[in-house]
């Protein structure tokens, strides 16, 4: 009810920027060759069989007006082979909310699945906005679907479905949308013949970072993955595609360790290309948690853009980093230093060791309140360089001596910057908005820097000890011992004379 509320809100604050609220004459007359659909006749139209484009728009729509000829122009074309339709969001708003449109006009397949229900496509047209290109594109769908139900592969078909944002623009009902930078090539699922204009796909992306993604490989490298990829599905021939390889390769080197970009020649490999819709050349999508349902990329084409975009959404997917027990020199490197000798190992920005209280003093709340404020510090910067240890106060005492702890007690905190051996130590207590204040002031350039004790050049080995058990821990008990250990004598010996 809420949703339906909202969205005839907003249906009537589109039309008061319209220019009023009184009704719009709807763009197709009785006579038009484009059948009209509502809520009452959607389904049962469709039913009747045969695939069908419909456009939504809205009759104040400069861009819906601009199509309305070319619409009707395609719908006389297509007249017993692909039914052409077209549904007024502003009259009935809940039909273009069911199919999620989002701006005008919009242009969606649909058709009726041998169970009689109905399925849309699984992308929308994003074509140029000619008749021609219209009429290739709905043609091509139908040649697609019926090759489908006959178990044999839609490839082959070339035409006029150029996808990336190549159409003539439309008007927002909210955020989002919008074409990529950079045009697009028509494609409509390559085949092997598909490259008219030669170029050749064999070795695109040889030789840089870009992974080669073919049908036989696709499954097992990018949706089993647990990894994000950015994918590219292209055609050798295609001008864009030539044009958008420099910063792709970029892009690829830029991203390397954090997201995978990947490369799909879709007229050697039109199963794949076909299997996710893909219409035009370059089409890039982000394949993320849920590799089913890859989100199209529509920006820029240059490799900052690509990189900005894909960079986000890894920060959105991965997790903050783990806070360590510092128990040995292999926590420290792997965490903090770096591992000599291996390349993807490098120190980090920023190390923070915390040195709490011993734990008989703590007990395992206080402990695990402190580390809870630790992580919460992950989590909030976990887009950052940073690593973060701690250790009891006491366990590691060359450490702490080369950071300058003591002469204040525990916990304490320091941030050691690696790589010039640089620290500062936090000198308030050790709190959930003091630790936030002084971090920000070291990224600030606010805080107090000193180097690494005795003028080291970088920390001293870890001592290997025993991880904390997540215990409260237990008060040693000494052994009994005898006076006599000591050397001393009870008072009723002394005046006692061996026999």
């Amino acid at each position: 009810m809420g949703e339906r509320v909202a969205w005839n809100a907003l249906l009537a604050a589109v039309l008061l920027l319209a220019g009023g609220l009184r009704p719009a004459a709807a763009l197709y007359s009785a006579g038009s060759p484009v059948i009209q659909l509502t809520p009452d006749n959607f389904e049962s139209q469709i039913k009747k069989g045969g695939v069908w484009i419909v456009e939504f728009y809205a009759p104040w729509c400069g861009h819906c007006k601009q199509l309305q000829p070319v619409w009707e122009q395609a719908a006389s074309a297509l007249k017993g082979v692909v039914s052409v339709a077209a549904v007024d969001a502003d009259a009935h708003g809940s039909l273009a909310q069911r199919y999620g449109i989002r701006g005008f006009p919009t242009i969606k397949l649909f058709y009726a699945k041998p169970d009689g229900s109905v399925s849309s496509g699984s992308q929308d047209y994003q074509g140029p906005r000619g008749a021609r290109d219209i009429v290739g594109w709905a043609v091509d769908k139908a040649r697609a679907l019926a090759l489908k139900r006959l178990g044999e592969p839609s490839g082959g078909g070339g035409g006029g479905g150029g996808g990336g944002g190549g159409g003539g623009g439309s008007q927002q009902r909210a955020s989002g949308g919008g074409g990529g930078g950079g045009g697009s090539c028509g494609g409509g699922g390559g085949g092997a013949g598909a490259g008219a204009g030669g170029g050749g796909g064999g070795g695109f992306y040889d030789g840089t970072d870009v992974v080669t993604l073919t049908d036989a490989n696709f499954d097992a490298e990018v949706v089993r993955s647990d990894e994000p990829w950015m994918v590219e599905f292209y055609a050798p021939w295609c001008g864009h595609c030539k044009a958008l390889k420099p910063a792709w390769t970029e892009a690829a080197s830029e991203l390397r360790g954090r997201v995978k970009v990947g490369a799909v020649d879709c007229t050697a490999h039109a199963a794949t290309c076909g299997q996710f819709g893909v219409q035009g050349y370059p089409s890039i999508k982000f394949f993320g948690a849920d590799k089913d349902s890859p989100q199209d990329y529509n920006g820029g084409r240059d490799s900052g853009s690509i990189v900005a975009f894909a960079s986000d959404k890894w920060s959105s997917m991965r997790p903050p980093p783990e806070v360590r027990e510092l128990v040995d020199q292999a926590v420290l490197e792997s965490e903090c230093l770096g591992v000599t000798g291996i390349d993807d190992s490098k120190p980090r920005q920023l190390c923070f060791f915390a040195f709490l209280p011993d734990i008989l003093d703590t007990k395992a709340s206080g402990r695990n309140a402190y580390l809870r404020i630790l992580k919460e510090l992950a989590n909030k910067y976990k887009t950052r360089p940073f690593g973060y240890l701690w250790a009891e106060g006491g366990k590691q005492p060359a450490v702490e001596a080369a950071l300058g702890v003591g002469g204040f007690g525990y916990p304490a905190l320091v941030a050691l910057s690696p790589k010039d051996g640089k620290l500062s130590t936090m000198r308030s207590a050790f709190e959930a908005k003091h630790v936030g204040e002084f971090v920000e002031s070291i990224r600030r350039g606010y805080e107090p820097v000193a180097p690494l004790a005795g003028g080291a050049s970088e920390l001293p080995e870890a001592a290997a000890v025993a991880p904390w058990d997540g215990g409260d821990g237990e008060v040693a008990l000494e052994d009994e011992f005898s006076l006599d250990d000591l050397g001393i004598r009870g008072e009723e010996e002394e005046g006692k004379e061996e026999l």
